[in-house]
């Protein structure tokens, strides 16, 4: 097959024209729509140097098949090529042609010539792959040598909220719901707000990192989401998108926020991404757990296809879902030097997947501290 391979080492009008005309009849997650990778690239990599853009456009008699939002990272004397977006996105992917499907020989080959035609690569890790890409199977994971991360949970959406009560969730978990709700409305106003046209979206995004935050270092986490992170949901929340939707919400008691979510809606799927609660309030009536329940009755009122958990295999997300996948991770050496690295990088890796918490973060720089 001869594949026509282009490279991007930067977004201007071509790539541009090219991955939005592509995007529509393509297979692919929000994570990679051009709305979501142009605001992630102009807030965190436009001007880092430690970082080279390679986003791959790949042509097959000159129509577009797929489309590989690589980078180049700089890391100490190695060279590694990785997805593009990841530490910001739940799931990391190309974007492939609902028509075309590469069997192992094809990709393989394919791989091969992009491999080197890129800069010079030492080791490639490619984390947070899905199985599939929507019903479509992911050839990076299909056809190279992944282990197996983490679970993901998700609800493939009935026609009504009626169905979904009676055929999805347990019969106990859904009576626990409606008493929590009935008893909070004992006490007070309960609605659940959406704010997608709000003059105010952007005081209730940072009411949503406050919460999010004080959640999170109660709990003794202290690298915290703020900054460029919150930069980005501030903008890409106000921009005009072409494709994806900014979902924000609300549940509130007596008109006061005491849960916020900020998710997206792309190609008739549902994105639960970041939820927030007022921790000092009304805990006891589970103020998350109802909101949950507000954005899935609205996803199938609006007669969506898919209610995404995204990724995080908490438990609480398996009681609401009806389907679950795994996420698959990569690793392989593709020089010299990363064949001679690749044993302390994997170990790395493997140390940081377990340390969910910190702790051992924390352990290494008591000893650091101690020993210098």
């Amino acid at each position: 097959m001869n594949f026509e391979i282009k490279i991007f080492s930067e977004i201007n009008d071509e790539l541009k024209k090219s991955w939005e005309g592509f995007e529509q009849t393509s297979c692919n997650y929000c994570f990679q729509s051009f709305d979501w990778f142009e605001t992630w690239y102009e807030i965190f990599r436009k001007k880092n140097p430690e970082y080279l853009l390679q986003v791959i456009v790949v042509s097959n008699n000159s129509k577009i098949i797929c489309i590989l939002p690589f980078e180049i990272k700089k890391k100490n004397s190695l060279n590694l090529l990785k997805w593009a977006g990841e530490e910001h996105s739940d799931y990391c992917s190309p974007l492939i042609a609902k028509d075309f499907n590469f069997n192992e020989n094809e990709f393989n080959i394919l791989f091969k010539k992009i491999l080197k035609k890129l800069n010079k690569v030492d080791i490639i890790f490619l984390i947070k792959q899905p199985k599939k890409i929507n019903k479509f199977a992911n050839p990076f994971v299909s056809f190279l040598n992944n282990y197996r991360d983490s679970i993901t949970y998700s609800i493939l959406l009935p026609d009504s909220w009626d169905v979904y009560n009676k055929k999805v969730l347990k019969k106990e978990f859904y009576l626990q719901n409606i008493r929590k709700k009935k008893n909070l409305r004992k006490e007070g106003l309960l609605n659940f707000k959406n704010f997608d046209q709000a003059k105010n979206k952007i005081k209730i995004i940072e009411k949503l990192f406050k919460q999010k935050n004080f959640r999170l270092s109660s709990k003794g986490i202290t690298n915290l989401p703020m900054g460029d992170h919150l930069t980005f949901y501030k903008k890409i929340s106000i921009k005009k998108n072409k494709h994806i939707k900014v979902h924000l919400s609300a549940l509130t008691f007596n008109n006061e926020l005491i849960g916020i979510h900020w998710g997206i809606v792309y190609q008739k799927r549902f994105y639960y991404l970041l939820l927030s609660m007022d921790q000092e309030k009304l805990k006891r009536f589970s103020p998350g757990r109802l909101l949950i329940s507000f954005l899935i009755r609205w996803s199938i009122s609006k007669k969506l296809k898919v209610f995404d958990f995204t990724l995080g295999g908490e438990v609480y997300k398996k009681s609401w879902s009806n389907q679950s996948d795994y996420i698959f991770n990569y690793i392989s050496s593709y020089s010299i030097k990363g064949l001679c690295f690749l044993p302390f990088f994997k170990l790395k890796v493997y140390l940081k997947h377990l340390d969910t918490d910190g702790q051992l973060r924390k352990v290494y720089s008591y000893l650091k501290s101690k020993f210098n």
